[in-house]
């Protein structure tokens, strides 16, 4: 198992598991607090799921209006 790590936008790792099967995770303060369970075709398409989670999550924070 390979595993390379990519940093990409800011609290986002990327990795890839294997050839061609990307990951990501969403870390604050070296904790790694979510990540994808599913591989993606490259890193734009983990990027892209990512990108989606953190919308998400921005989302439901702005509903229950934490600061």
């Amino acid at each position: 198992m390979s595993t390379l790590i990519v940093r990409g936008p800011p609290m986002f790792e990327f990795w890839e598991n294997a050839p061609g099967c990307w990951r990501w995770a969403f870390v604050f303060r070296g904790e790694q607090l979510a990540r994808a369970e599913e591989d993606y075709t490259s890193r734009g398409k983990a990027a892209a799921a990512a990108e989606v989670f953190a919308r998400d999550v921005d989302r439901a924070r702005k509903r229950m209006d934490v600061r």
